[in-house]
C-alpha cells in the first residue's frame, strides 16, 4: 500500500558522498516524491562535471573537500 505522506510530500531519496575525477568531495542529497522523479541533473561544485539522479527536483550538492588535480578549468 502506498504511503500518502510520500505521494503528497518530498522527501530525501538518497544522500551520499561522492568523489569526482578531479578528486573534490561533496555531499549529495538526492529528493523525492512519488510519481514526480525524472532524471535530474547535479554538479561537481569544483569543475562542474556533470552527474544526473532520478530525483523530484535537482539534488542538493555541498562541497566537502576541493579538488586534487590541480587543475583549474571544467570537466
Amino acid at each position: 500500500m502506498s504511503n500518502p505522506y510520500e505521494t503528497n510530500y518530498g522527501y530525501e531519496k538518497s544522500s551520499r558522498e561522492q568523489t569526482c575525477h578531479c578528486g573534490a568531495v561533496f555531499h549529495v542529497s538526492v529528493p523525492g516524491q512519488k510519481g514526480h522523479e525524472e532524471p535530474e541533473e547535479y554538479y561537481c561544485p569544483e569543475c562542474h562535471c556533470e552527474y544526473k539522479a532520478r530525483a523530484s527536483m535537482s539534488p542538493t550538492v555541498t562541497l566537502i573537500s576541493g579538488r586534487t588535480d590541480g587543475k583549474t578549468g571544467s570537466c
